[in-house]
């Protein structure tokens, strides 16, 4: 705890630090931004396509082999 006091103290006097800082926290909410824009895609994209291949797997039924009687 005692250095983050430090670094604020630091970052409240340092015009570059507090420029550092800001660019920083620019691009972490950017980077999260991002992130959720790309799973509120990406979720239901993923839904859709695993929908079709479910769909496509029940079309194409393959025969069932009574493998019991070789036992």
């Amino acid at each position: 705890m005692k250095e983050t006091v430090i670094l604020m103290r630091f970052l409240r006097q340092d015009p570059v630090g507090q420029r550092f800082g800001v660019g920083a926290l620019v691009i972490a909410w950017l980077a999260v931004a991002w992130t959720s824009l790309a799973f509120a895609v990406a979720v239901p994209l993923v839904l859709a396509v695993s929908e079709v291949i479910r769909r496509r797997r029940e079309e194409t039924a393959y025969a069932v082999d009574d493998l019991e009687d070789l036992y």
